[in-house]
C-alpha cells in the first residue's frame, strides 16, 4: 500500500491518500505511519481512499481506532472519496454514520 501524506501546518491539517488494498496485510504499517503523524491539539485529518479498491474488517477496525484516537487527542478524522464498493462496507455495519458519511 502507497501512502501520501500531505501536512499543511497553517491550516493543522495532514491528508493520508492511500492507494492499493485495506487488509490484514497493509493494516500494521498503515497504522504505524498515521499513528506517528497525529499531533495532539485541534488539528484535522483526512484519509483519501479514492485510490483503495479493497477493504476489509481489519482494515475497518483499523480506521475506528485511528477515529477515536484523533478524537481522543482533540483532533477530527474524515474518510474522502469513499468508492461505493467501499461506501457499503460501512453501511452494512452502520460505520457510516459513526464516520460521517452522506
Amino acid at each position: 500500500m502507497k501512502i501520501a501524506t500531505k501536512v499543511d501546518d497553517k491550516k493543522r491539517h495532514v491528508t493520508f491518500a492511500l492507494e492499493g488494498e485495506l487488509d490484514v496485510h497493509q493494516v500494521k504499517g498503515l497504522k504505524s505511519t498515521i499513528s506517528e503523524a497525529i499531533v495532539a491539539g485541534d488539528w484535522s485529518y483526512a484519509i483519501d481512499l479514492a485510490k483503495v479498491g479493497y477493504l476489509d474488517s481489519s482494515g475497518l477496525g483499523m480506521l475506528v481506532y485511528l477515529k477515536k484516537e484523533i478524537t481522543r487527542q482533540g483532533g477530527r478524522l474524515q474518510l474522502l472519496n469513499v468508492a461505493e464498493s467501499i461506501r457499503s462496507v460501512f453501511q452494512l455495519t452502520r460505520l457510516d454514520e459513526f464516520f460521517g458519511l452522506k
